[in-house]
């Protein structure tokens, strides 16, 4: 039985990619569209293909969370309201918690989440999927992860967790295809319905 969701949030829960690509075009003026694609093939921190500079850290965290605003979620909000009426709601995300939380107290959901999960937590999401586990019973068999990128999709591969890989995001199905998911959705009615469909396992 499908207990636990987790979900990444930039592209998946916040509709970021324009917002996230004008950032990285400040701190890198010669990356392409196609870089800032690429950066999310792997762990964002382990295999960058966009070097942001430790002293623009700071400054990249602070601008995305002035910009980050409730408009950006508001077509998860109703999904994830209908979702957390069945299941318990994690995010895991490679941005920062303060901004996320924020987000989503401004938007009246920050208590549909059991546990927000960011860069702070671990740069890892393969860690945080494991303290997911300790602490909340998280398991292969009980949950699935929802998110938009290849690098995702690898990382939850390394400890056996099932993906919804998202079009919506920020790569597309067959750029998503090649970490071979557990299921690709195009919308958010996809994804409850992938979901109701194994709810009961």
């Amino acid at each position: 039985m499908i207990k636990h969701l987790i979900f990444d949030f930039d592209g998946v829960v916040a509709d970021t990619f324009d917002m996230n690509w004008a950032l990285t075009q400040e701190h890198d003026e010669t990356a392409t569209v196609d870089d800032f694609r690429a950066h999310h093939d792997g762990n964002v921190f382990e295999e960058p293909k966009i070097k942001f500079k430790a002293e623009r850290l700071s400054e990249y965290y602070s601008e995305y969370q002035k910009r980050l605003v409730p408009s950006h979620i508001a077509q998860a909000v109703g999904p994830l309201t209908r979702l957390a009426a069945e299941h318990q709601l994690y995010i895991v995300s490679s941005n920062g918690e303060q901004a996320i939380n924020a987000v989503l107290e401004q938007s009246g959901v920050v208590d549909l989440f059991a546990r927000v999960m960011g860069v702070e937590t671990h740069a890892s999401k393969v860690e945080k999927f494991k303290m997911l586990t300790k602490e909340y019973g998280v398991t292969p068999e009980n949950a699935l992860f929802i998110s938009d990128t290849l690098g995702d999709v690898k990382e939850a591969h390394k400890v056996d967790l099932r993906t919804i890989a998202v079009t919506f995001g920020y790569h597309d199905r067959e750029r998503l295809a090649l970490g071979k998911p557990f299921q690709i959705a195009d919308s958010w009615g996809e994804v409850e319905k992938i979901i109701a469909s194994i709810a009961q396992e």
